[in-house]
């Protein structure tokens, strides 16, 4: 048990280094402002690929195909900002889980689809689009459990001393 609890040590005081958490904070946001910027202009085709996945009510998934691109450039840029920082890594942790669970389902009828994550800018297929989204999910935890300020607004407005 004891060389367990000491690289379970190990890790957790890696998971909580800074200058990790700066870097992920920023591949998060960088990830969350293309993702959305990308599928912007395609506007109503995204919507339509949203509604088209059979996952959600219509009216549900014209919302959330709809609201999607603007929750994503809102969180990558308060990420990249570092404003607000748990907060976006909340809810960028939460919309990660909400691709994992909707790529899941995709993979689980049977279907390789195109997924529109990144919109005209880059063609995923559902499986490689699920790999990102997972590790877009523990990127997003970790910023999130680290509260990622440092080099932040977050740091400098709240005039908290960065750990």
């Amino acid at each position: 048990m004891g060389k367990l609890g000491r690289c379970a040590g190990a890790v957790w005081s890696g998971f909580r280094n800074r200058y990790l958490s700066f870097v992920l904070r920023l591949a998060v946001g960088v990830t969350f402002v293309v993702s959305g910027a990308g599928k912007l202009p395609e506007g109503g085709a995204f919507v339509v690929q949203v509604e088209g996945f059979d996952l959600l009510p219509q009216a549900l998934a014209r919302f959330y195909g709809t609201a999607l691109p603007w929750v994503e450039l809102v969180v990558g840029a308060l990420l990249l900002l570092g404003l607000l920082s748990r907060f976006a890594a909340g809810i960028g942790l939460l919309t990660a889980l909400s691709f994992v669970i909707a790529n899941s389902v995709i993979l689980y009828r049977g279907l390789n689809l195109e997924c529109g994550c990144f919109g005209d800018l880059a063609v995923l297929h559902t499986r490689d689009a699920l790999i990102i989204d997972v590790v877009l999910m523990l990127m997003a935890f970790q910023v999130l459990v680290h509260r990622g300020e440092f080099l932040s607004l977050d740091a400098l407005i709240f005039r908290r001393k960065p750990s």
